[in-house]
Parts: C-alpha cells; structure tokens; sequence
C-alpha cells in the first residue's frame, strides 16, 4: 500500500532539514539560499511521486530524500557560475544551526497558538493580491504540482512557479510579521 504525503510530510520534513542542509553544505559550494531551494524541490519532487504511486512502503526516506537532494545539488552545483561563493564553511557551525532551529520552531508553536496571532494571520490572509492568490490556492488547496501550476498560469517553466511561489510566501511573511510587530505581538 503507497504511503500518502502528509504521513511522510509530519513525520520527516522538519527531522531531516538539519541533516539535508549539514549533508549538501559538506559536499557541494552552495549557499543556504541554494540548499533551502533545493530542500523545498525535494519535497515537491516525493509529492509527485507518491502521487504517482513510485513510492512504496518500506522506502527508506532519509535515505531517499538525501539521494534526491545530491541528484538536484549536484545539478545546481555544475550549472552555476564559478564567481558565485560557496557557503562558506567557517561561517556554518551545525550545533548553533540546530539550536537557533530548534528555537525558532517552539517560538512559532506558541505564536501560532495566541488567539491574537490567529486574528492577524486570518486578516493578513484574507487580501493575497494575484498572481500569488492563484498560485498559492492551486498549490495548497487544489494539490497541483508545480509543474501543472505552470502550465496553467504559462510559466516558462516549473522552477520560474516554485519562485514566484517562494516570492509570495516571503511577502505573505513579512506583512503578518510586520502586522504582529505593529500591534506588539511579538517585538
């Protein structure tokens, strides 16, 4: 029997981000921006698959999932320029990545949870300009895959709708955010 996506979604998403961004970071010269990228196509990429039925249990998905990011890091990594930097090794230490992680998501547990948040992210939600209203509701609500989300609004290609995607998510962040600093919320 396939497994479905958002079993493996609660289970793995959050437990391998350290591990994914630790492993691409030793093996190839990309930034964080690159591997947090190549995170997010990851996930898209066993979506589609286990929609499609390529995916059956017993999978072994640490396994999996690190295969699928070497295949697309190694992509990034012979396309880019060679004037770009590296993510540079001095700069990353894993224990204080990890533990800024580890902060940062009880933090959004109980923000998420205060009744005031609640009101601010429904009010900030309500107004999505297009293209990211249209973007976002075939992705989380109507379950397109980004290739199909490409189609339909005629990007060139599905990398140019996971950007305008990552665009929007960015904006969306930094008005609720902006919303919950003005009402004192969060500092």
């Amino acid at each position: 029997m396939p497994y479905e996506y958002n079993d493996i979604v609660r289970q793995f998403f959050e437990e391998l981000k350290p591990l994914f961004v630790n492993y691409l970071h030793k093996n190839f010269p990309l930034t964080y921006d690159e591997i947090m990228d190549i995170y997010t196509d990851v996930w898209i990429d066993v979506r589609n698959n286990i929609q499609r039925g390529k995916v059956e249990k017993g999978t072994k998905w640490k396994a999996y999932i690190l295969k699928m990011g070497w295949n697309q890091a190694n992509k990034v990594a012979t396309r880019r320029p060679s004037n770009v930097d590296s993510y540079d090794d001095e700069k990353f230490n894993r224990d204080n990545f990890e533990r800024q992680y580890s902060q940062e998501k009880e933090a959004e547990a109980s923000i998420y949870e205060d009744p005031d948040m609640q009101a601010v992210l429904s009010a900030e939600l309500s107004y999505i300009p297009d293209p990211c209203n249209k973007i976002l509701k075939l992705y989380y609500f109507d379950e397109l895959s980004m290739k199909e989300i490409a189609d339909s609004m005629n990007y060139s290609t599905s990398r140019s709708a996971i950007t305008t995607k990552n665009r929007c998510m960015d904006k969306i962040k930094a008005r609720v955010v902006n919303a919950v600093r003005r009402l004192g919320i969060i500092g």
